[in-house]
Order: structure tokens, then sequence, then C-alpha cells
């Protein structure tokens, strides 16, 4: 069988139009140059999951197991987001939120009756 010759670089010619270098009047080369131009991305806050907020809720006051319930939305926010559903991350961020805010109030309510109780039982014991 008869093989091709191989091809070598030197003896390939080059299809396609010639380029020239352009001059102008005083023999100075022209050069062409390219501006682009980037339209700035608006910013999107990434969704927030509260994780701290929830696993402190979780152990320093958890009444009626919501600060459970705002670990489990937090964790599932923060797959969400992975995941790159945003828009779920936010809803479950948001219901994280939610019980956090309701476990607070009820933690910090729960130690303003226990004071006010305490202290009317001192007073009481005092006088």
């Amino acid at each position: 069988m008869d093989q091709p010759p191989p091809c070598q670089p030197e003896f390939v010619p080059m299809k396609g139009n010639k380029y020239m270098r352009l001059e102008d009047t005083h023999g100075a080369p022209k050069f062409q140059h390219t501006v682009v131009l980037e339209q700035p991305q608006p910013v999107v806050p990434h969704p927030r999951d509260h994780i701290i907020w929830s696993l402190c809720s979780l152990v320093y006051g958890n009444p009626f197991c919501l600060g459970m319930l705002a670990v489990y939305f937090s964790i599932k926010s923060r797959d969400r987001k992975m995941v790159g559903d945003l828009e779920g991350a936010r809803k479950h961020g948001k219901t994280a939120c939610c019980f956090n805010t309701v476990t607070l109030t009820l933690v910090i309510l729960g130690l303003l009756f226990f004071f006010i109780t305490y202290g009317i039982i001192i007073y009481q014991v005092t006088h």
C-alpha cells in the first residue's frame, strides 16, 4: 500500500485571505482596539438560613420544641441553597426566622414571669 507523504507545516499552503499590516501615511502601524463594556449584574442577596440563631434557640431555650423546628427549617433552607433553589431556601429561611422569633419571645416572657414571681415570693417572705 502506498501511503501519502506526511504533511509538514512548511509545505501546507495557507487558505483564505492574506492579512496585511495597515500603515498610516507616516509609516507607523495602525492598531485596532476593541472595547468591551460589561453591564454590572444586579446583586441578589443570598437567602439567610439563620442556623446560628436556630442552634441558640435549641440549646438555650426550647419551649414547645420550637427551637428544634427552627433548626429543621434552617437545615432545609441551607440544603435548598446548595441545590440552587433560592426561592425555596428563602421560604424555609423565613419560616426558621419566624420560629426563632416566637421561641425568643416565649423565653423572654418566661424569664420575666419567673423573675417577677420570684421577686414577689421573696418580698412576701421578708415582710
